[in-house]
């Protein structure tokens, strides 16, 4: 699914979420049977001009995994960090867990926006440059 049809499909899901008392966010989500969804986002960077920030998660023949790339941008160049894992969904937030042993989470907003928090839900940040947002998504085929 190209670009403009994931952010039709999030814009129609999100549509119907809105009118629903509690969304459901599930839809937003990569569903099994090989499917994927994106999210990015750009980061303010205390030492450095940003940090792009892109997560992938897939999910397809009983496994759930994502791809967490961050690229430190700076005026010498760049650095990127790529980080795999597992994924999980518990209500509206979503964990991953690095094979390397990290762990991360964020709050699956109403709107499909992606917010960093710890593992209970808090939001480690109120700005919205740390919010990710959707920008992909892929379905299986016919």
């Amino acid at each position: 699914m190209r670009r403009g049809g994931a952010i039709a499909l999030l814009v129609g899901l999100l549509a119907g979420c809105q009118r629903a008392p509690a969304p459901d966010a599930a839809h937003m989500l990569p569903a099994d049977g090989g499917r994927s969804i994106e999210w990015q986002g750009r980061r303010a960077c205390a030492d450095c001009a940003g940090i792009a920030t892109r997560l992938v998660l897939e999910q397809g023949g009983g496994r759930q995994e994502y791809v967490l790339t961050e690229t430190y941008l700076s005026h010498g160049g760049e650095a990127r960090f790529a980080e795999h894992g597992r994924w999980r969904r518990l209500a509206m937030r979503l964990e991953l867990q690095g094979d390397g042993g990290s762990r991360r989470a964020f709050a699956l907003l109403p709107d499909g926006r992606l917010q960093p928090s710890d593992g209970h839900g808090a939001p480690l940040s109120m700005n919205d440059d740390a919010l990710l947002v959707p920008v992909a998504g892929t379905a299986p085929g016919p």
